[in-house]
């Protein structure tokens, strides 16, 4: 194992067209939501003298209360720092759609396809024993597994992450749009040229790949915060 695979950390999932993108270059920027933690508590910057930090921060707390004897009491508002899910230079694997093409019991060899390019594009394996027994029962599953089950032998994307920040959803800028993917194309010209309204796409995008229960919480209108997460495709690994 080589120095960039032993650092290797997390998966991190994409939907087809956005695994797409990736591999035509198109895409080198992601946004995911960052949740709220509890009920009680808003999403806010808090900055002192050791810096600025994203925290939750506990919103219900009893205002100040004028004592008798000219006294005040003030309550103790909680607060809690809220971590980055990577750091610069952590190198994840994409978890894309995907499926098991065939099986072979005497070297332990597994065909892995891709949605995103179907049966033109397959990657081989080999694993234990003990790793191609618990794979065994996806090879009787038909059609395309999800990629939050796709396991780590079938990876062939690595990405290393280059920058990460948070900020609420609508601060992102044209330029950001782009590196999100948002190409918009230029029926006059023929080709997939980046226009001036490259956020509008990018609203249309992520409203797209919310889940029917989220919508309504973390659509473009409900400004949500999020981690602006920045990478590069690494190859070869």
């Amino acid at each position: 194992m080589n120095e960039s695979q032993s650092i290797v950390k997390k998966p991190i999932l994409f939907n087809t067209e956005m695994v797409k993108a990736i591999l035509e270059n198109r895409k080198t920027c992601t946004r995911r939501i960052i949740k709220k933690k509890y009920e009680n508590a808003d999403i806010e910057w808090f900055e002192n003298k050791y810096g600025k930090r994203l925290v939750y921060i506990q919103n219900d707390a009893p205002a100040p209360r004028r004592n008798p004897n000219g006294t005040t009491t003030h309550s103790l508002i909680a607060m809690e720092e809220i971590k980055k899910p990577y750091q610069i230079g952590d190198i994840l694997y994409v978890r894309e759609t995907w499926a098991i093409q065939s099986m072979s019991n005497s070297d332990k060899r597994i065909k892995f396809m891709y949605k995103v390019l179907g049966d033109k594009d397959l990657e081989i394996r080999y694993v234990s024993s003990s790793r191609y027994e618990e794979l065994l029962k996806y090879s009787y599953k038909n059609g395309w597994q999800p990629s939050l089950f796709m396991p780590k032998e079938a990876a062939r994307i690595f990405l290393k992450i280059t920058n990460i920040r948070a900020e609420r959803l609508q601060d992102i800028t044209e330029e950001q749009a782009k590196l999100e993917g948002a190409y918009m194309p230029c029926y006059k010209c023929g080709t997939r040229e980046l226009t001036s309204d490259s956020v509008t796409l990018f609203k249309v995008i992520w409203e797209s790949t919310l889940k029917k229960d989220h919508l309504e919480m973390y659509n473009w209108k409900s400004n949500p915060w999020v981690w602006a997460i920045e990478f590069e495709v690494i190859q070869n690994m």
